[in-house]
């Protein structure tokens, strides 16, 4: 699967910022609709919707990361690659300095199937609903970002 990322140049600058890890955001699109998830009340953030995704793991690209967290959270198998969005930095509890990258995605037809301890909800969204979900400033600018 082609890479859609310039991973090298990617790495380089993360390490010139300061970035510990990386975590990846994905866009999926349904009939003209943005898939979003529901992070589950007892995590961080919860209640919160937000794009499907997660850490990249030790020895995988940033983008098998995205493949795999696409699978992982949702049960869909990624289809192709389409783009890469800019994503944010942040900092968990363990994570002193974390960068999301996004991508688009096409999926294999299904259901969605979330992964219980992580989110408890999803929606498919247009883009004017972005303003009203229940999501952080820094995820509503992805979602319209998604939707370029």
């Amino acid at each position: 699967m082609d890479t859609v990322i310039n991973e090298q140049a990617v790495r380089k600058q993360a390490a010139q910022d300061g970035i510990t890890h990386f975590a990846t955001g994905i866009a999926i699109f349904r009939d003209g609709k943005l898939l979003v998830v529901r992070r589950v009340p007892e995590d961080t953030l919860g209640g919160v919707y937000e794009l499907p995704g997660g850490g990249v793991d030790e020895g995988e690209t940033i983008t098998q990361g995205a493949i795999r967290e696409t699978f992982e959270e949702t049960g869909l198998t990624v289809h192709r690659v389409t783009g890469a969005f800019e994503g944010f930095d942040y900092q968990t509890s363990t994570k002193p300095k974390v960068r999301q990258l996004n991508f688009k995605v096409e999926v294999e037809p299904g259901d969605v199937m979330l992964e219980p301890t992580e989110h408890d909800e999803y929606r498919w969204i247009f883009e004017d609903e972005v303003a009203d979900l229940g999501a952080t400033d820094v995820m509503k600018d992805c979602l319209y970002r998604a939707f370029q």
